[in-house]
């Protein structure tokens, strides 16, 4: 199991430095063996599907990254339930793709689906909900909306949106250019 994990730490590296090519195949290797000795549903190996995903999206390869996003949340949502975190975490990467696929109105709705939950069971100010909100934010903004986008990001602000989430909002594609337009 040591080699497994050691083999996601290794994916989790190659994604950091952008090589998301040398991700997806370790991720794809490691995958196959996770299921194997510990079962398709075992976290780990939900975990190492959850980064393929995300590589998969890196790379512009949208469709299989929302298809495995959907694979992944449904198996989290029976093994793990629907408000764990790691539940949470594949609906949003798969809001993500489907914010790159110019699906705003099914990336809203799932968005709206975490943040209600993130709002019951983690509370209005914790820094997750707040960054669900700053979500919603660049959503809305890409489909035009600027007050409603400009709401959100008051309303995660104010409540949690975590420092260096801030910093980084002025660099934010999917915020800035649509709010300067």
């Amino acid at each position: 199991m040591d080699t497994l994990q050691t083999a996601q730490m290794l994916a989790w590296t190659f994604r950091d430095n952008g090589e998301y090519a040398e991700a997806e195949k370790l991720l794809r290797n490691t995958l196959s063996i996770q299921a194997r000795v510990l079962g398709p549903e075992h976290p780990d190996t939900l975990g190492s599907l959850h980064l393929l995903g995300w590589a998969l999206r890196e790379e512009g390869q949208l469709a299989e990254s929302e298809k495995i996003h959907r694979q992944n949340i449904e198996v989290r949502r029976r093994v793990l339930g629907p408000e764990h975190p790691d539940t949470l975490d594949s609906m949003s990467e798969l809001a993500g793709t489907l914010l790159q696929e110019n699906q705003f109105a099914a990336a809203e709705e799932i968005l709206r689906q975490i943040l209600e939950i993130q709002r019951r069971v983690l509370g209005p100010d914790n820094p997750e909900t707040a960054i669900s909100r700053y979500n919603l934010a660049c959503v809305a903004v890409r489909q035009g909306h600027k007050d409603e986008g400009i709401s959100y990001l008051r309303d995660a602000v104010e409540h949690g949106l975590p420092p260096s989430a801030t910093l980084r909002m002025e660099k934010d594609p999917d915020l800035m250019v649509s709010l300067a337009n």
